[in-house]
């Protein structure tokens, strides 16, 4: 019988864990984001838009939002120019360079519109990425930056 409720109790954060999985998967977005670093974009640099997509096929980012405030843009490289891979990671890119982690620079603090944070089902009070300097991750197929939502 000790055995039976032992197996029990060792079910339950495998059960608990299953569950989360499944919240964090509806967090995210299809999105088509505009970067404005070293353009003549209204912002300084960072994201110059942020644009929810309706069709997959638009789209170049895939957003979630994190338990931790953050968010995770995946980036598909396939679907941004050399120039916008540049106005990301501030330097050219090829497939001879061993770079593997790089800065995103946000000037400025960007607001959320409403049907952003509504598709990422964020805190109500999380309005705004914040400025700052953010590692950018570098595969052949993404660029992936976690950004502090405020």
């Amino acid at each position: 019988m000790k055995k039976l409720i032992h197996i029990a109790m060792l079910c339950i954060p495998l059960i608990a864990f299953s569950q989360q999985k499944n919240v964090i998967e509806k967090n995210t977005v299809s999105s088509e984001l505009i970067f404005g670093k070293y353009t003549d974009c209204l912002r300084p640099g960072g994201i110059c838009t942020f644009n929810t997509s309706t069709t997959k096929a638009q789209a170049n980012t895939q957003v979630t939002y994190n338990k931790e405030n953050t968010i995770t843009l995946i980036i598909d490289r396939s679907k941004i120019t050399k120039e916008e891979e540049y106005k990301i990671v501030g330097q050219y890119l090829t497939t001879t360079s061993k770079v593997k982690e790089l800065t995103f620079i946000m000037e400025e603090d960007l607001t959320l519109e409403a049907e952003t944070k509504s598709g990422l089902k964020t805190a109500n009070h999380l309005t705004k990425i914040a400025k700052g300097n953010y590692p950018v991750a570098i595969t052949k197929d993404t660029f992936t930056i976690t950004l502090i939502l405020e």
